[in-house]
């Protein structure tokens, strides 16, 4: 190897120790939040000793601009509206098998971003990432053809129970648990109505999965909200909501070491 190559891995090496150094992660502060000057925000997540990312926190979590647009969703979905609007119809409209996956791939990294921001409690944010990968899923369930669209919408029963818990916590949030309660019960009437759709198109284990986990979930969570309405002690003070927000970086870990390894 070059020497000069050498100079530029150990001044590049370097930097990074002491930008690490700069940040002060430990284990009781493993994730920060760093404000830029042009508005935005991005999360530096340190999942484990040896694990760093960085996350945007609005447009695509790794900060890219796909065609000048803030996802490749937005793209996707300009495509759409100029089709209608030269022929008058949506019918006939689809996208490439590449165009699916890149699509694909792109709700899965704001999976992965909504994912984080459930662990540190920032539902807001965790409300439009699901409403947008609910948006992208359901593109490709009306212009995919069906075996490409179940690889997304097979999840749809996911992104419904986050989307309702998150919209449910926007709720709390503003003392509205009457709110918080009616967020949930709506979100157990889609998830029930998508297990239907699971039946009808065969996708039995889908719909399995969905009604045995995340239907599950969300019935448990409207039992927890009707607790604390009857003066009981609820979820949101309960000792679990008050640890440090750690627990949820094992999963992350593990998404992060399955991207690593593909």
């Amino acid at each position: 190897m070059a020497t000069n190559q050498i100079e530029r891995n150990t001044r590049l090496v370097r930097a990074l120790d002491g930008i690490l150094d700069s940040l002060a992660f430990d284990v009781a502060h493993p994730i920060k939040v760093l404000k830029l000057e042009e508005g935005k925000e991005v999360v530096v997540v340190q999942s484990n000793a040896f694990t760093i990312s960085r996350i945007y926190t609005s447009g695509r979590p790794d900060g890219k601009r796909p065609h000048g647009r803030e996802s490749y969703y937005e793209y996707f979905r300009e495509q759409l509206e100029d089709y209608k609007q030269q022929h008058g119809t949506d019918e006939g409209f689809g996208l490439t098998p590449e165009d699916w996956r890149v699509l694909f791939r792109e709700s899965y990294d704001r999976y992965t971003r909504y994912l984080l921001f459930a662990g540190i409690k920032r539902w807001a944010d965790v409300k439009r990432d699901t409403d947008t990968n609910l948006a992208s899923t359901n593109m490709a369930k009306n212009y995919a053809p069906s075996e490409v669209a179940w690889e997304s919408y097979q999840y749809k029963g996911y992104m419904l129970m986050m989307n309702s818990m998150a919209n449910a916590e926007l709720c709390l949030m503003e003392d509205d648990r009457q709110g918080a309660l009616d967020q949930v019960n709506l979100g157990i009437q889609r998830i029930g109505k998508f297990c239907g759709e699971c039946l009808r198109e065969n996708y039995g284990d889908a719909e399995n999965v969905t009604r045995e986990r995340y239907l599950s979930n969300l019935i448990e969570f409207r039992s927890d909200l009707e607790s604390v309405e009857e003066g009981l002690e609820g979820p949101e003070e309960s000792d679990e909501d008050e640890s440090d927000p750690v627990d949820f970086l094992e999963e992350l870990e593990e998404l992060l070491d399955e991207e690593n390894r593909n």
